[in-house]
Parts: C-alpha cells; structure tokens; sequence
C-alpha cells in the first residue's frame, strides 16, 4: 500500500515552515547588535582612557609617609649617561647612572649647599670642581 507523501493541505493554510516575516527582523536585530557592540567597545574605551588619565594625574602626588630618597638634580652627560645628586636623609650622593650600571661617584658634604639658590654662590670651590671632573672622567672610562 502506498501511504501519501504529504497529507494534501488546505491552500488558506500556510506552510509550516515558511517565514517571511521573520527574514526582516533578523537584518533589523543584526544592526541592533551591531550597535550595541559599538556602544559597548566605546565604553571600554573611554573607561580605559579615564583610569590612564587617572593613574598620570595621581603619580604626581605625594605619598603617605615622608620621603627618605629625593632627586636633588640631575644632568645628562651623554645619549644614556646621567649623573644625580641624590638626598638621602642628611647625606647627598652623587651617582653616574649608564645604561644597566650605578655608581657612587662622590658622597658631597652636607654644608656645601649652605646657599640656596643656583647662582654661582652655590657652585663648590675650583678644588672640588677639579675634584668631580677627575670623578667623572674616571667613571666614564677617560683616564686622564
């Protein structure tokens, strides 16, 4: 006996698996989600901005506790080469800094900044100028 292949259905009646409709809400729902990924993406965003703005403006503040070790001055002695007065506690140190090497060039007396200001007053005598030229020729390798 042969059955049927389909069971013969009414014409007013649509098919079961015809969706028309359904064909425009999903183009409209992928350019919803498309804005929403947007939207989204742009909030991370503009959160990452704020904390990196966040964290530069806090660096600059002063810590909870009085500081021990300050950056006196500095000066570049050449393209990676630096040499820092360092205060540390009553004591100034004076470092050549190079590319992954520090060095304790000079452990400067506390009363050779009796002066404030950097007129020349402040300057230490030709014999301690002398002195620090020898120092840093030495530290950098010039012998002479």
């Amino acid at each position: 006996m042969s059955q049927p292949l389909l069971d013969a259905a009414p014409a007013s009646v649509p098919a079961p698996f015809a969706a028309p409709q359904a064909a425009g809400h999903a183009a409209a729902s992928a350019a919803g989600g498309a804005g929403e990924v947007l939207l989204a993406l742009g909030i991370v965003l503009l959160v990452i901005f704020a904390c990196a703005w966040a964290m530069k403006r806090l660096r600059g503040l002063p810590r909870g506790g009085a500081r021990v070790l300050a950056i006196v001055d500095e000066i570049a002695v050449g393209q990676k080469e630096r040499v820092v007065l360092l205060a540390c506690g009553g004591a100034r140190l004076l470092v050549g800094v190079a590319a992954g090497q520090v060095s304790l060039l000079h452990e400067v007396p506390p009363d050779a900044f009796a002066s404030a200001g950097t007129d020349t007053a402040a300057v230490p005598s030709g014999a301690a100028a002398t002195d620090f030229r020898t120092l840093l020729r030495r530290s950098l390798g010039l012998a002479r």
